[in-house]
């Protein structure tokens, strides 16, 4: 199989009229992550620790620019009380799709002298996030 590259990625996130939009030509990055709790159950006697699996979770990040597409979804959560649900899909490469609902934790824009306007945000799945072969 070949290696693929950003140029099979896909991002999109619904916008305030909650239809899915593609910013993938104003992101530099996404990266997706899951964890797993580990749960120590090492007992006195034990001479190696052991450990049962906890609760897993998966999370988000995304970096790009900030234009008029990007700032009408991301413009107003950075001063919204509380988190936002958004739905997400990410395209990792042909047949290759993450999607679910997401809790917004973070989103912070970035700017200096002589560059350009920069965001990044993070969110969390609420449940399990979804890999399948279609998009949505």
């Amino acid at each position: 199989m070949a290696n693929t590259t950003f140029r099979d990625q896909d991002f999109k996130i619904d916008n305030a009229s909650a239809t899915l939009t593609s910013i993938k030509a104003y992101l530099n990055q996404v990266d997706l992550q899951r964890t797993l709790d580990l749960i120590e159950d090492t007992a006195m006697s034990d001479t190696n620790r052991s450990y049962l699996h906890g609760l897993a979770g998966t999370t988000v990040t995304w970096n790009g620019m900030v234009n008029t597409t990007t700032d009408a979804i991301f413009g107003p959560l950075v001063h919204a009380a509380t988190s936002v649900t958004k739905t997400i899909e990410w395209k990792a490469f042909t047949g290759r799709y993450y999607n679910g609902e997401v809790l917004l934790t973070n989103v912070q824009y970035s700017g200096s002298t002589n560059s350009l306007q920069t965001f990044s945000c993070s969110a969390t799945f609420d449940g399990a996030v979804n890999r399948t072969s279609v998009g949505l």
